[in-house]
């Protein structure tokens, strides 16, 4: 995959007329760069940088102690391997490229293309300024936003792998949940068929999954509480599993019957349906060129529409090697979200939540659902929640 992905990030290169893009690294295991995963499968010690140039080519100026390592990944091109100082190093290689344009691991807005930190920041200054034709240092989150959003067939195999996962959970806890359940013992039930699958859950264990029973819980990513399940309470579990390398993130929702009924209540069930359709809706308008702005109104708009408020947060997020993969955002371009990722358009390969919820008196009622995005389309990952799991 990591081979995949360095080709990927040349030919991105390409598009964008920058001229090298530079990783540096040093102890990785206590301060790792969030896309040192795409492009690499060890951990380096000494100070090092990973470099991918435009033309498809790939290489690696290694401290000498871990050069032989990096060697054996077959990953790169070329492998320097250096003694002295990596200053010399990197300036040498500066020099006798010709480098004009020079991208690295700094934004102001995306996490996952921040992973420069300012020390190496202030010593790559330190190294361009002494160079002969000091190059423009520019920020590499667009070669990172399209690196990790554009998923190989492989990747979206992984994605589906945890995907089919989590559903398969999802479908056993309905045998488990009943009245009286608390919180706590249903997110220990879902704790406990991850060890048994022997995945990791998607994000924090404490919070993974997220229960929110009834009308007394606090939407959110929220730890579990003695919270009892009643009869005529709805829950909404937001759930997914880490599952070779790639995860997944669903919610679904729940209701616990009361001895009248058959079906959810009226408020429940219309709430449901509401938010079914608009994933619907939102899923057929989403093609590459849309933005996350236009695809997040197309799912508020409609909740608006039959009644409700507008949920406080995105309508979705990228999903990959993390449940919040950073880039692009579907969200309306106001508040937290007031930047440039609800405006960057969609592309092939890349993979989201669609994730709009209801508050109703008788609890949450949320449905989460990830799409991948095709050359014509969107194409559901998981298996859209058609009826609500009754219990």
């Amino acid at each position: 995959m990591q081979r995949e992905k360095l080709n990927q990030a040349s030919k991105i290169l390409d598009e964008i007329y920058v001229d090298m893009w530079l990783t540096l690294v040093r102890e990785t295991v206590m301060n790792n760069d969030p896309i040192l995963p795409f492009i690499s499968t060890i951990d380096f010690t000494a100070l090092s940088g990973i470099i991918v140039m435009r033309g498809n080519k790939n290489l690696v100026i290694a401290g000498h102690n871990d050069a032989e390592g990096v060697r054996q990944t077959k990953l790169y091109d070329e492998v320097i391997s250096y003694s002295g100082d990596f200053k010399d190093a990197l300036r040498e290689f500066l020099d006798n490229n010709n480098i004009h344009i020079l991208a690295v691991n700094f934004s102001i807005e995306d996490t996952a293309s921040d992973g420069l930190s300012h020390g190496l920041f202030l010593l790559l200054q330190e190294i361009v300024n002494s160079s002969s034709n000091k190059p423009q240092i520019v920020s590499s989150a667009t070669i990172i936003s399209k690196l990790r959003g554009n998923k190989s067939i492989v990747e979206k195999q992984l994605i589906i792998g945890a995907i089919n996962t989590t559903e398969q959970i999802f479908d056993e806890a309905r045998a488990f949940i009943k009245e009286g359940t608390t919180e706590r013992q249903i997110h220990q039930f879902f704790t406990d068929r991850i060890k048994h699958y022997g995945v990791q859950p998607s994000w924090q264990a404490a919070q993974c999954p997220g229960v929110m029973l009834g009308p007394k819980s606090v939407p959110g990513h929220n730890a579990p509480t003695e919270i009892t399940a009643c009869k005529g309470d709805v829950m909404d579990i937001d759930f997914g599993v880490q599952q070779n390398g790639y995860c997944s993130d669903l919610q679904r929702t729940y209701y616990i019957l009361q001895d009248s009924e058959s079906c959810a209540c009226e408020e429940v069930q219309r709430a449901f349906d509401t938010l079914k359709e608009a994933i619907k809706r939102t899923a057929e308008y989403m093609k590459p060129g849309v933005t996350g702005e236009e695809a997040d109104a197309v799912a508020r708009n409609y909740v608006v529409s039959q009644g409700y408020d507008s949920w406080n947060y995105a309508l979705g997020h990228q999903v990959g090697r993390m449940a919040h993969d950073g880039g692009m955002i579907l969200a309306p371009k106001k508040g937290r979200y007031n930047s440039k990722q609800v405006e960057l358009p969609m592309e092939a390969g890349m993979v989201f939540t669609l994730e709009p919820g209801i508050a109703t008196s008788r609890g949450y009622v949320g449905i989460e659902e990830m799409v991948y995005i095709t050359e014509t389309g969107a194409e559901f990952l998981s298996k859209p929640q058609q009826q609500i799991f009754l219990l």
